[in-house]
């Protein structure tokens, strides 16, 4: 008995190792992909910005003098500014032809942000392959 305990523990020992080098190659995998996946949304919020800044452009001054000085004394209609942004939202859906749809079913229109959104979901893939909990 002594002796099947001390080769269970010997094995556990050996394999700790190996189990804690899986994790740490599953937490880099999420992380690039946590990376990629919001660089990708950043090129889509940009677009979208930059749509609401020619529509509204003294809404978007405001928002982002706003946005720069936490002590602004400026006042913004933010309801104004959230229907300025759905305008800007559905010109995009009119003018532009989506390039990628991504696993969570989130539009990308630039190629920038199509790019990385595929090679996040790429990542996801290769999670999966390697049976990678999801680290979260």
């Amino acid at each position: 008995m002594r002796h099947v305990l001390t080769l269970s523990l010997t094995c556990c020992w050996l394999s700790a190792p190996a189990l804690s080098a899986e994790l740490e190659a599953c937490r880099n995998l999420l992380d690039q992909r946590h990376a990629l996946a919001e660089q990708a949304i950043k090129a889509e919020i940009a677009l979208v910005r930059t749509i609401r800044e020619r529509i509204c452009p003294v809404l978007s001054q405001q928002a982002d003098q706003a946005n720069a000085n936490d002590r602004s004394e400026l006042t913004i209609d933010y309801q104004a500014l959230l229907d300025c942004r759905h305008k800007a939202e559905e010109q995009l859906l009119r003018s532009q032809r989506v390039l990628y749809v991504n696993r969570q079913q989130f539009r990308f229109y630039t190629a920038a942000g199509a790019k990385l959104a595929r090679q996040a979901d790429g990542l996801d893939q290769e999670l999966r392959d390697q049976e990678c909990p999801q680290l979260r």
